[in-house]
């Protein structure tokens, strides 16, 4: 169970991503030689008797770059007419609250921001702390008119492998553009898109990386942090083999719990870590009861508890070749895509509890954990006494389950309030309390989102997505034998 949030934005974002950057098949395409450490080119037998398929027709643009604000209920993108519909069902108005009069929806649009944010303009005209995130607002409505006006968008164009010689930073945003080849983020508004795009693998990269920006020097990994990071960079930074290997070697496997927007995401933005770890090939596995599945998977709707606000599922995702249903394996809702020969993305549908005997033994050298903004301090919608890290149809069976396994466990939060309510929420927790050690301290996240995201049960809840991170794994106790024993 994931914290209520917005994701009307990351829609959006997957739909656009999907339309403009799928893959042509006529379109050559480099792969990496894991023998030779070089890039080589290939090209289908007899493929100069195919006929070039016709080019295709870019997509019309809808928007121009100086036309970009829009009352979201005028709004000539039919998907931000429904936001606001639903941000007119859903958030009360705050002058209504304050003073204790009965709550009325908020039907009045802010000509300022182009949100709904009051129930008449009386209201509206009185509340004075509408100034102080009217600004965002507006930034937010310019940001989704963008995303959605038709134009290319150059930010959202990929470099492929890095070499094995070529050196990546992860000290920011900036120097990560730089030095992976990215094209210059020219404008705010372009930061922004990219960062949201690339939060989720990039996030993982930069943990787990040789040259990551989490030290033990700055105090953000604790000696046991550098054990865990030594095993796995062990295993993602093995140099390129001139010999045959006789056995292939496992893949990374990395678990993405209570995934949602980054199941949804196009298979080659999380291609950049195969780009970023020439050397290793990886497993995803996306787990969790709103996981997006494809159109042709046996799926089921997500369910919903009555009563309470949840973000709406997210539409299927487009069939991709090397597709297939793995519901007989897993025995839940989920699908298998082998995106690249060192990329294979599994998703599941349940919650990890449920699955969790399928994938042991776990090794420490080759397994992690990631939960993306997972509230697990937030109260919990089915067992209303319990946090959701406590409930027992959420968080509360899985987390002994990671400890378990002494794979490290990766936690993001979208503000240093969430942060800090996640990590206060393991102090009274049986099974957690007391069982972990500490991997990376908590703080803020270099390769957060820059990119407000609002919340339609009320525009003035405001969060950025992932923007701290922190990790522990499960305790190790070294037994010591005394003399005469």
């Amino acid at each position: 169970m994931r914290c209520p949030r917005s994701s009307a934005s990351l829609v959006g974002l997957s739909a656009h991503l999907n339309r403009r950057l799928a893959p042509s098949s006529s379109i050559t395409r480099p792969r990496f030689s894991r023998d030779h450490g070089q890039v080589t080119f290939s090209r289908p037998f007899l493929s100069w008797l195919k006929s070039k398929p016709p080019p295709k027709q870019p997509l019309p643009e809808i928007l121009s770059g100086d036309n970009l604000f829009h009352p979201l209920s005028q709004s000539p993108i039919s998907s931000l007419q429904k936001r606001a519909e639903e941000v007119k069902s859903l958030a009360p108005c705050p002058v209504c609250i304050e003073s204790h009069q009965p709550q009325k929806p908020q039907q009045f649009e802010c000509p300022d921001c182009g949100w709904p944010t009051h129930c008449t303009e009386a209201h509206w005209k009185e509340d004075a702390q509408h100034k102080v995130y009217c600004g965002r607002l507006k930034e937010v409505n310019e940001d989704e008119h963008d995303l959605r006006s038709g134009r290319t968008m150059a930010e959202f164009q990929m470099p492929g492998t890095q070499a094995y010689e070529e050196a990546v930073s992860f000290a920011n945003w900036d120097v990560f553009w730089y030095t992976r080849g990215f094209a210059s983020m020219d404008t705010e508004r372009s930061r922004r898109h990219a960062s949201k795009l690339l939060t989720y693998p990039i996030t993982v990269a930069s943990l787990l990386h040789e040259n990551s920006g989490f030290t033990i020097r700055n105090q953000r990994v604790t000696p046991e942090g550098l054990r865990s990071f030594a095993a796995l960079r062990m295993a993602l930074h093995q140099p390129p083999s001139v010999e045959v290997e006789t056995e292939p070697r496992p893949p990374m496997r990395l678990f993405i719990l209570g995934a949602r927007a980054e199941s949804s995401l196009p298979p080659h933005v999380w291609e950049q870590l195969s780009h970023l770890f020439p050397g290793a090939s990886f497993h995803l596995y996306m787990i969790g009861p709103q996981v997006t599945l494809p159109a042709n998977s046996s799926a089921q709707p997500a369910p919903t508890a009555k009563g309470v606000y949840e973000p709406p599922t997210l539409k299927p995702v487009s069939n991709q070749s090397r597709t297939r249903d793995e519901q007989i394996q897993f025995g839940v809702p989920s699908s298998t895509v082998a995106v690249s020969p060192t990329l294979t993305i599994t998703s599941l549908r349940a919650s990890y509890s449920e699955v969790h005997a399928h994938f042991g033994p776990h090794d420490p050298y080759t397994d992690a954990f990631f939960a993306f903004c997972p509230g697990f301090g937030f109260p919990s919608p089915t067992s209303p006494p319990d946090l959701q890290i406590a409930a027992p149809a959420e968080w509360g069976p899985v987390l002994p389950l990671l400890l378990e396994t002494k794979c490290p466990v990766f936690v993001t939060g979208f503000s240093p309030t969430d942060v800090e309510r996640d990590v206060r929420s393991l102090e009274n927790v049986p099974g957690v309390s007391g069982e972990f050690d500490w991997v990376v301290t908590p703080g803020e996240n270099p390769f957060g989102s820059e990119k407000w995201e609002v919340a339609d049960f009320d525009p003035r809840v405001m969060v950025k997505t992932n923007w701290g991170v922190w990790g522990i794994r499960g305790k190790r106790r070294e037994v010591q034998k005394e003399d005469g024993y």
